[in-house]
C-alpha cells in the first residue's frame, strides 16, 4: 500500500502510519553490494541475510555478477538480482536499485562497500526511505556520505571514522556475527595434521590473513626464528593469499626456519587449520577492522594473539582471551608466544574464556538482531540524521 492510500486519521504521535511499518515484526530490506571478489564483505552479507530471513524478515540481495555471491545466497534461500548497477560513474544504478526496492516494497536499503553506498543512498533517497551505508574496514568517509547512519563491525572503525569528522550520533558499531556452520563438521584435527604433513607432537602457530605488509607476516617469521631456541619443534601455518606470496617464503630461508613454515595460499577449510594451532596469531601493523581471524580461532577454543591496534584489541581481551603485544614488534611477539608455549594451562584457559565471548558476542544472530533493531529505529523515525 502507498502512502498516498492511506488516510491522514492513521498517523500516530507525528509519525505517518506507513513509517511505522518498521515497528512490525517483519522488515523488507534491500541489500546492495557490487562486489569484486568473495572475501569478508560479502561473506556478511550472504551471512546476515539468511540470519534475517531466518528471523522472519523478508531480504533481497541486489548486486553486480558474481557467481560465487549468488550460489552462496541461493543455497540459503536468498532472493538475488543483478540488475547492472556497477561503476561509480553509472549514472542508471540509482533507477535500477529504486525500481527493484519499490517492487519488494522496501523499509530500508542496508549497502556495503563503496560503490553499492553511492547509489543505494540515491535510490534511498529517491524513494524516501532510509540508508543504511556498512563501512566494512578503514575506509574514507567519502562515499558514504548520503547514507542516514552508517554500520561498522567495530568501534576500531567508527573510531575511524569520527577522526574524519563523521558525526559520531550516526555511527553504530555492530560486530560482525560468523555462523554456527562454518564449525559444524569440522575434520578430525589428525587428519588435517596428516594432509598438511605435519610432524606428530609439534607445536603450531597459525595466521590467516592476506599476505600484505600490513598483516605483519614478517614479525611472525622473525618471531618464530626468535624462538628456534627455547621451541625447536614449533611449527608456523601461514594462511593467504596476496602480493607478498613469493617474498615471504624467501624471507623464511633467509631467517633458517623453511623447513618449519607452510605455505598454504587460501584455504577454504581454514577454519579446520587453525584447530590444529597452539596459537593464532595477528601481527598486523595497521588497524583492522575486527580480526575476524582471532574470533574464529576463539570459536574452536585456540588461544591467540594479537598486536595492540584498533580493531584487534576487540577481538582479544588482553589476559582474559588472549595475548596483545606491541605491532611491529618481532621481540615482544616472541615473548608474548614463549609465554602461552611455556603454560598449557594458561593456553587451556584464555582458549575457553575466548570460546565463551564468541558464543557471547561474535554470533550472526547477535549481529542480525542488533541490526534489524536499528533498521526498526531508522524506519521509525523517517528522517535523515545527515552528517
Amino acid at each position: 500500500m502507498s502512502e498516498s492510500e492511506l488516510p491522514a486519521e492513521e498517523e500516530v504521535t507525528g509519525i505517518p502510519y506507513w513509517r511505522l511499518r518498521g515497528v512490525s515484526d517483519r522488515l523488507s530490506i534491500l541489500q546492495v553490494i557490487t562486489p569484486s571478489r568473495y572475501s569478508g564483505a560479502e561473506q556478511v552479507v550472504v551471512f546476515l541475510s539468511a540470519a534475517l530471513e531466518q528471523a522472519g524478515h523478508q531480504v533481497v540481495v541486489a548486486t553486480k555478477a558474481n557467481e560465487r555471491l549468488e550460489d552462496e545466497l541461493a543455497k540459503r534461500g536468498v532472493e538475488v538480482h543483478t540488475p547492472g548497477i556497477a561503476g561509480k560513474t553509472n549514472l542508471a544504478a540509482p533507477g535500477r536499485i529504486a525500481r527493484l526496492a519499490r517492487e519488494i516494497d522496501a523499509d530500508i536499503i542496508h549497502t556495503h562497500l563503496s560503490t553499492a553506498s553511492l547509489w543505494g543512498s540515491v535510490a534511498a533517497r529517491r524513494m524516501d526511505i532510509p540508508a543504511l551505508a556498512h563501512v566494512h574496514a578503514l575506509n574514507r568517509r567519502w562515499w558514504y556520505g548520503m547514507a542516514d547512519a552508517i554500520v561498522t563491525p567495530s568501534q576500531g572503525v567508527r573510531q575511524h571514522l569520527i577522526g574524519q569528522g563523521v558525526d559520531p550520533a550516526c555511527i553504530h558499531a555492530i560486530y560482525n556475527g560468523i555462523p554456527a556452520e562454518r564449525f559444524a563438521s569440522l575434520p578430525p584435527p589428525q587428519q588435517v595434521r596428516e594432509e598438511l604433513g605435519l610432524p606428530e607432537g609439534v607445536t603450531v602457530v597459525g595466521v590467516v590473513a592476506h599476505l600484505s605488509p600490513k598483516k605483519g607476516h614478517k614479525y611472525l617469521l622473525e618471531a618464530v626464528a626468535k624462538l628456534s631456541g627455547r621451541h625447536p619443534e614449533l611449527h608456523c601455518l601461514i594462511v593467504g593469499s596476496g602480493p607478498l606470496a613469493a617474498r615471504l617464503p624467501r624471507l623464511a630461508e633467509q631467517l633458517r626456519i623453511a623447513e618449519r613454515t607452510y605455505f598454504l595460499g587460501y584455504r577454504e577449510d581454514a577454519v579446520a587449520i587453525m584447530q590444529l594451532c597452539d596459537i593464532v596469531a595477528l601481527p598486523s601493523v595497521a588497524k583492522e577492522g575486527l580480526g575476524l581471524c582471532l574470533i574464529e580461532a576463539a570459536f574452536v577454543g585456540v588461544p591467540t594473539v594479537g598486536s595492540q591496534a584498533p580493531g584487534i584489541d576487540e577481538a582479544i581481551v588482553d589476559g582474559e582471551t588472549g595475548l596483545l603485544v606491541p605491532p611491529g614488534d618481532a621481540t615482544a611477539l616472541a615473548e608474548g608466544m614463549d609465554r602461552l608455549l611455556a603454560d598449557s594451562e594458561l593456553r587451556r584457559r584464555l582458549g575457553e574464556s575466548g570460546r565463551q565471548r564468541a558464543e557471547k558476542l561474535f554470533t550472526v544472530e547477535a549481529q542480525a538482531a542488533a541490526t534489524a533493531a536499528l533498521y526498526r529505529q531508522m524506519t521509525v523515525a523517517g528522517k535523515r540524521s545527515g552528517y
